[in-house]
């Protein structure tokens, strides 16, 4: 229906709604849209603007203990969109592993398998302005004109990512007008949800309290509501709707802001010698497509994960290092690189005497650098591929998020993030460097060096993504989980979850395509029950 500035109305004004939605990241956006044109009153409450607010930002502020991480206010976005306004756009879906219960990974399992996500998967797809069909290995070979490497007994295997790139990167503005379109839908800019009130026995959720920056209290009201705030944000609401259960909601098993996950990356993993120089990787090189770029990536097969109880990592190419650059941050080449830059802009530099000395001092392994540049294709000859990998984290109840002393402009605790990981994490990447190397060396294609030092991620911090999931994980069980298997709180029957926090386990893929997966099946979800 339209864009409403929550400071413009009136103090005390009641929302009503056959459904609130708290949060206009990807999931608040795909429901809200999954609705558009029905005759459902859809209120999409966001805490910030169409674009980036500073005083709202402020309010994303939290505490780091445990592993270190970065500033709270910095690694997600209050505004429409959520965080997608800087993510990377990196898109797959997770693989059939990802949702079995295995019994070599703690806490494990979803309450359903990879076919019931399928088919929400295509309108995830289509929702980030990608063909579901891109992710299939015989279209990325059409695209880039290569096929995958071959390994024995496939115990390593290819896949495909997807990267969404122009409009749709910033997916929030890539909908805002099918969203202001939509008569049955009402987006609430500068809301703020600062309370969950259900009624005096607290069997369901009677309304939320909104407060905004001009300091005005307002009211919303519905029939059912949908928590999609984010994989810290989402514990820390429930956890501050304290006034009927003291401990918050959801929370009577001690599990909401538990099990917090990461991807763990190991920038400086490895590198590849390849046995033949001119080894063919365009499958897995970026490659520009009408939606953005795909490029394939190698994962350890379902198979050889759980031969080898393994949990789930994928290994993608990160610097390409040929005869003509394996010298490129020497000075020699440096300079050659200035000089040819400056020439190129009709000037010399201040310093040329000095580059042309390095040059000079240099020269056999400058021409030689020449040399290739002109009489080769300027990826080849390969000296070496470097490889990152980056994997999921094994679930851990004492990695969470909590509330802090501190509070934020409203009065509301701010949360605490204390994340942790196990031994396992650090015994699976010793494993699966060792298993890496095995496998390529089996297949012929190369030599692989590990750069890790002895203890993995007892030695080394993981590199963060900021995909914050876990911690108001999904199970059939309300004693092991949340929420049910349709994302519902299990002690209260019209308040669901949306978003990342709901995931068991995070595979080794970017959690927004799943995410999204998970609105439209929530979305179909509340469909039924209107009916």
């Amino acid at each position: 229906m339209a864009f409403v500035d929550t400071r413009s109305l009136a103090d005390g004004e009641v929302i009503e709604a056959d459904i609130c939605v708290i949060g206009a990241g990807p999931a608040g956006v795909a429901i809200a849209t999954a609705f558009a044109g029905d005759s459902t009153r859809i209120a999409l409450l966001e805490s910030g603007d169409i674009g980036y607010d500073e005083e709202t930002q402020a309010l994303a502020a939290g505490e780091v203990v445990g592993i270190p991480y970065p500033d709270l206010e910095g690694v997600r976005l209050r505004m429409l969109g959520g965080s997608t306004n800087h993510w990377g756009g990196n898109i797959r879906p997770l693989d059939a592993i990802d949702f079995e219960v295995r019994d070599w990974v703690p806490h494990s399992g979803w309450p359903f398998g990879l076919d019931e996500l399928l088919p929400y998967y295509r309108r995830a797809a289509e929702f980030c302005g990608v063909p579901h069909e891109a992710f299939e290995i015989a279209a990325q070979q059409s695209a880039v004109g290569a096929s995958p490497w071959p390994f024995a007994d496939d115990a390593v295997t290819s896949q495909v990512f997807q990267t969404v790139g122009g409009e749709a990167r910033a997916l929030g503005l890539y909908h805002e007008e099918a969203l202001e379109q939509a008569s049955n839908v009402t987006t609430y800019l500068f809301a703020n949800v600062v309370d969950i009130k259900t009624d005096d026995l607290a069997s369901k959720v009677s309304e939320l309290t909104i407060k905004t920056l001009n300091e005005k209290t307002l009211t919303a009201r519905a029939s059912h509501y949908v928590l999609a705030a984010g994989g810290i944000e989402n514990p820390r609401i429930l956890l501050l709707a304290n006034k009927t259960r003291t401990a918050g909601l959801g929370n009577q098993n001690d599990l909401v802001g538990r099990y917090f996950m990461e991807h763990l990356t190991s920038p400086d993993f490895a590198a590849l010698f390849p046995s033949d120089p001119q080894l063919d990787f365009r499958f897995y090189k970026d490659f520009e497509a009408e939606w953005g770029e795909t490029w394939g990536i190698l994962t350890l097969s379902e198979d050889t994960q759980r031969q080898s109880g393994l949990i789930n990592a994928r290994f993608q190419a990160a610097k390409i290092v040929n005869e003509f650059n394996k010298n490129i941050d020497d000075p020699s080449m440096q300079s050659l690189t200035r000089l040819v830059r400056s020439g190129s802009q009709g000037r010399l530099p201040d310093d040329f005497g000095q580059h042309l000395a390095n040059v000079i001092a240099d020269i056999d392994d400058v021409a030689e650098s020449g040399y290739y540049r002109l009489f080769h294709h300027p990826d080849y000859p390969l000296v070496s591929i470097d490889l990152v990998v980056i994997s999921e984290q094994v679930p851990n109840p004492d990695s969470r998020v909590y509330l802090g002393e501190q509070t934020d402009r409203f009065g509301q605790r701010q949360c605490v993030l204390d994340w942790r990981l196990t031994d396992l994490d650090s015994e699976n990447l010793t494993l699966i460097s060792e298993q890496i190397q095995r496998q390529f060396g089996r297949s012929g294609l190369g030599r692989v060096r590990i750069r890790l030092p002895e203890g993995g991620y007892k030695s080394i911090d993981p590199h963060p993504h900021y995909h914050h999931m876990g911690t108001t994980r999904m199970d059939k069980d309300p004693t092991r989980g949340v929420v049910d298997a349709n994302c519902r709180l299990h002690e209260l029957p019209n308040l669901f979850i949306a978003g990342s926090s709901v995931f068991p386990t995070v595979g080794n893929v970017n959690p927004t395509l799943t995410i999204i997966a998970l609105a439209y099946r929530l979305s179909d979800h509340l469909k039924g029950l209107k009916s």
